[in-house]
């Protein structure tokens, strides 16, 4: 009898939640929303712009666009987006359906790992945020966690900035409160990468800023949508509208008006610099009548960041996710089974830059158990998107002929070469409850305190040279 098997192709675990009709739909439904109802721009610069490209502009600065603005920009776009790490090493990919997985910005309350208060953030706290997540593997990217309740409000956007540079090696997503404070980031950024020629090269940082929901682009937010340009830095421009509220209650024409927005930013920031790298993101939540409260562990936002991610494939530009939040209060089981349900389903969808691990009280709070949490969660999902490799090779079908009926393979050669294939979770407990207790019978949530702690006490990175850090406090010195 012949045994031979053909190898079959490997692929991980595949996800899409809308058709090519649906996503065809979509695109053109959006397309009609720019030409008949049109995007009001407060923004006299981008105005020029669009007029003198051919779209239409009526009643001072309501903009329609002709379907071919839209197409031409599209084509224009980059495809990928390498985003290097603080000595200008390759770090983090967005391109096809890679993820990386990072915080969220600006919560305005932490629960104090030290001490369980639910209280205002500070400096200090914001500064062991991201110590611990420069020292968490699964974690690729830095935003800005909190908003420091002891610094100025003025300087609010500054210091964070300032504060990312210096305690995290690892890329930086930021945000800022207009142009001046953009530039100021940009200043801060290049000072240290060695100047503003490296740092375009490396693309260490991305800013993340918005549209203002429903079809309505702000002259601040164009601001900056245009300096990322200018300085060809990459920049998600990523709307918000809440289903229901600044947005049309359904999935399907949320996401209609969402990519109305997303292409409309395209548009004017190409048409400024063709090329410029674009992440194209939505954060399409719906609101919850019981609870008048946004939604972050829904199941309709999980479908929708996926449908975001999958038109942002269909376009060919790196895409913008969320995951590792949480409507919980605390750091619950609510808050760990939605954290999981997002991760995946951040994993399955492809997402490329994955934002807001951390998140509890639906952005309101940061958690930093949330974040070690999500980082052993991220570690289990890329074990299942390796999916089953089906080949001659892995079926091991002279392996069980040699062992065959009755016998064992815990001492087979296969056994021990490929026992370390399979996931070790690092907080997650699978012991026996005799020796679990013997190591102290503590809960998941009292081992991730543990662990945040000994990040924040013992983890420091690598140091900026001392002209660099004082060239930073220079500029952050001219925010007032």
């Amino acid at each position: 009898m012949n045994t031979t098997v053909n190898a079959i192709a490997f692929s991980g675990p595949q996800f899409g939640v809308l058709s090519e009709s649906q996503m065809e739909s979509l695109h053109l439904g959006a397309l009609e929303v720019l030409r008949r109802t049109g995007i009001r721009f407060f923004h006299q610069g981008a105005l020029s712009m669009l007029q003198k490209a051919g779209a239409y502009i009526s009643d001072g600065n309501l903009v329609r666009f002709p379907a071919r603005l839209v197409e031409q920009a599209l084509t224009s776009v980059p495809g990928r987006i390498i985003m290097c790490n603080r000595g200008g090493e390759p770090s983090v990919w967005l391109e096809e359906s890679k993820t990386n997985f990072g915080t969220g910005s600006d919560c305005i309350n932490l629960i104090d790992p030290l001490t369980g208060e639910h209280r205002l953030f500070t400096k200090a706290d914001i500064i062991d945020g991201y110590r611990l997540c420069d020292a968490l593997p699964n974690i690729a990217f830095v935003m800005s966690i909190g908003i420091p309740s002891d610094v100025p409000q003025h300087l609010c956007y500054d210091v964070q900035m300032a504060l990312m540079l210096e305690h995290t090696t690892k890329p930086v997503v930021f945000v800022t409160n207009d142009r001046a404070s953009c530039q100021r980031a940009i200043d801060m950024a290049a000072a240290v990468a060695g100047g503003h020629q490296p740092l375009q090269e490396q693309q260490h940082i991305l800013l993340y800023s918005e549209p203002s929901s429903p079809l309505q682009q702000s002259e601040t937010a164009v601001d900056k949508l245009l300096l990322m340009a200018e300085h060809q830095l990459p920049v998600v421009h990523s709307p918000a509208p809440l289903m229901g509220g600044t947005g049309p209650i359904t999935m399907a024409s949320g996401l209609v008006m969402a990519l109305a927005e997303i292409l409309s930013s395209i548009v004017v920031h190409q048409l400024y610099r063709p090329g410029a790298p674009f992440v194209f993101g939505s954060g399409l939540h719906h609101l919850d009548m019981k609870a008048a409260q946004i939604c972050y562990g829904s199941a309709e936002f999980q479908l929708t960041k996926a449908a975001i991610a999958q038109l942002g494939r269909r376009y060919g530009i790196p895409t913008w996710g969320y995951a590792g939040c949480s409507d919980a209060k605390v750091m619950d089981e609510q808050a760990a089974a939605e954290s999981m349900l997002s991760v995946i389903m951040a994993k399955l969808s492809g997402s490329n830059l994955v934002h807001d691990v951390g998140y509890i009280e639906s952005g309101l709070t940061g958690s930093f158990e949330m974040i070690a949490l999500t980082d052993e969660l991220i570690a289990l999902s890329d074990h299942v998107m390796k999916g089953i490799e089906v080949t001659a090779d892995s079926m091991m079908l002279d392996e069980i002929h040699q062992v065959g009926p009755g016998g064992h393979f815990m001492s087979s050669g296969q056994t021990l070469a490929r026992f370390r294939d399979f996931w070790y979770p690092g907080l997650i407990d699978r012991r026996r409850r005799p020796e679990w207790l013997e190591r102290g019978g503590t809960t998941l949530g009292q081992r991730l305190n543990a662990r945040v702690r000994e990040i924040i006490r013992e983890h420091r990175p690598e140091p900026l040279p001392a002209p660099v850090l004082a060239r930073i406090q220079e500029i952050v010195a001219q925010a007032g």
